[in-house]
């Protein structure tokens, strides 16, 4: 055979600089809806974990008043109210008087829940009513009022 007419087929290996562009590229775009749709996430499950928190509390509330006719005597440990306890995103939980704080752990941007108990004397059903206050996130006391909503009829409000 003659080199001349001899072809080297040498194939390139690997990827151009333009192919990893593109996938550098694909990568930064599904980052950039990602991270916070998972932050968004992690908020709600942070906010479902207080709800979930409160919810021994509250019923407590209830029952105490139901026992003693008075919320000044539903504090926490008594009256069948739960001690205090802490959670993943719950750092602190106080009841007195009826009233229930939550405290929320880092991941929730400094929220804090308060559930303030009424009793209704007409009906004799207890109406709640409930404040959220975040220091560092406007949108974290709205995912939280969205969260701990009490509508409708009946004994909580």
């Amino acid at each position: 055979m003659n080199a001349n007419n001899q072809q080297c087929n040498v194939k390139q290996g690997g990827f151009t600089l333009i192919e990893l562009m593109v996938v550098i590229a694909i990568i930064a775009i599904l980052s950039a809806i990602g991270i916070p749709a998972y932050q968004s996430y992690i908020q709600k499950a942070a906010l479902t974990d207080m709800l979930q928190t409160m919810v021994p509390y509250k019923t407590g509330v209830e029952l105490c008043v139901i026992d003693q006719g008075a919320l000044t005597s539903c504090n926490a440990a008594s009256q069948g109210i739960p001690a205090a306890a802490t959670t993943r995103y719950v750092s602190q939980v106080q009841v007195a008087a009826g009233v229930i704080t939550l405290t929320g752990q880092q991941a929730l941007n400094g929220l804090s829940v308060m559930m303030t108990p009424t009793v209704d004397t007409t009906s004799g059903g207890i109406i709640w009513s409930r404040g959220c206050t975040s220091a560092k996130d406007t949108g974290m006391k709205e995912a939280c009022e969205s969260v701990f909503r009490f509508e409708g009829t009946g004994a909580t409000k």
